[in-house]
């Protein structure tokens, strides 16, 4: 992956001003850090000490208020790494200040602030980047590939299985109050629907629910958090797609899977963030080869070779003539925050590209993160409606 735009001489650095000191913040100015195309200059929090210390720690100046980042001459991106419920706000203001801008997920917590956000960007001609980061994956645009050849036959179904952990998550954290944070769907959902409409086309929710903590605690006010969310999209294609999120694990248990069936077998990628996968198929040699070729890092772990009359095998009242069932695994070869600065990294130096030449199309835009938005806003309404 090259993370790093060519840079003539004529063109400076880009200067960054992030809005948001938290944990995530500072991962993002240690992630930049390596691209040579931006420079951080500048960071404004609420939390007036949270922004002192990550200046301190970047040799970056803090400044009082967003609106002092804003007027700043050498801000030309802000990166916005606040709660959702303040996105709208600050991007607006900051497209209007000649400022590109690169927001945290959700694009808004619902879809008038969202297309306000847009119709900013299109006013002010400035770009406008969604921090939806799968579509970046080298694993997830492999198996977009695969699809796309269709190695494995038509996908038929899929799921994503997140069992996350809510260590991180006290009580009074915003991510529970949905006024802030949209709730689960809106708030994180948008991942992985923006991830699917790259595998499967638009989709539209059919069905969707919500569970609460069965004990309401004293600490979280007496109100009983919904803490896991469902919902099947229909795409296009026919493919029907289930989603599953729970924040109700320790740490170590924290666990996610992606399926997808296929006529002739099933990939499986593991973590938020993509680090592996796998694939069981059966198959002709050739989409063998065609599948080593495209997986990184991979590798044939077994073969169960076929012979005679058993390489002909139907399905979906379709013939076809297979060598093997076999079984593939690949990889990143990297931890899960590693992957993630790099996948973070690819999408800055995406719309720093966009930034340099209008006509760039970018692989994630700020239609991505309305689109995704409308789905989560879909399947959020219809699961507190369900009986």
């Amino acid at each position: 992956m090259n993370s790093k735009p060519e840079n003539s001489a004529a063109e400076k650095s880009l200067g960054l001003g992030l809005i948001g000191a938290g944990g995530f913040g500072r991962f993002c100015l240690e992630q930049y850090a390596a691209l040579g195309d931006v420079k951080a200059v500048a960071v404004a929090d609420v939390v007036a000490d949270a922004a002192a210390s990550v200046a301190e720690t970047f040799a970056i100046d803090h400044v009082l208020t967003p609106e002092d980042l804003l007027h700043r001459k050498d801000v030309d991106i802000v990166h916005i790494a606040t709660p959702p419920s303040t996105h709208k706000g600050l991007a607006v203001a900051a497209l209007q200040a000649g400022k590109h801008v690169l927001t945290e997920k959700p694009l808004a917590t619902n879809l008038e602030d969202g297309r306000a956000m847009l119709d900013a960007a299109v006013a002010s001609g400035r770009i406008l980047g969604v921090n939806l980061i799968m579509r970046y994956n080298p694993l997830c645009q492999c198996v977009h590939e695969i699809l796309r050849q269709n190695l494995l036959g038509a996908p038929l179904h899929s799921f994503y299985e997140n069992y996350a952990s809510d260590e991180n998550l006290p009580p009074n954290h915003w991510f529970w109050n949905r006024a802030v944070s949209g709730g689960i769907f809106i708030e994180h959902g948008v991942h992985f629907f923006d991830l699917f409409e790259m595998f499967f086309g638009s989709g539209k929710v059919v069905a969707a629910q919500q569970g609460r903590r069965p004990a309401p605690r004293p600490e979280t006010g007496g109100k009983a958090v919904v803490e896991q969310v469902s919902c099947t999209v229909r795409y296009e294609n026919g493919v029907l797609g289930n989603f599953y999120h729970g924040f109700h694990q320790c740490r170590r248990l924290d666990r996610q899977e992606l399926r997808i069936v296929c006529e002739r077998g099933a990939i499986r990628l593991f973590e938020w963030v993509p680090t592996s996968m796998k694939i069981e198929v059966i198959a002709p040699r050739a989409d063998i080869d065609a599948l080593v070729g495209l997986i990184p890092q991979s590798e044939i772990v077994s073969v169960d070779e076929l012979k005679n009359s058993a390489r002909n095998i139907s399905c979906r009242h379709q013939s076809c003539v297979v060598d093997g069932i076999f079984h593939l695994r690949g990889g990143m070869g990297m931890e899960k925050s590693k992957v993630y600065g790099s996948v973070l990294r690819e999408l800055l130096t995406d719309q720093i590209r966009a930034v340099r030449d209008p006509g760039h199309q970018r692989l994630v835009d700020g239609e991505n993160g309305l689109r995704a938005l409308h789905l989560a806003v879909e399947a959020d309404n219809e699961a507190r409606t369900s009986r």
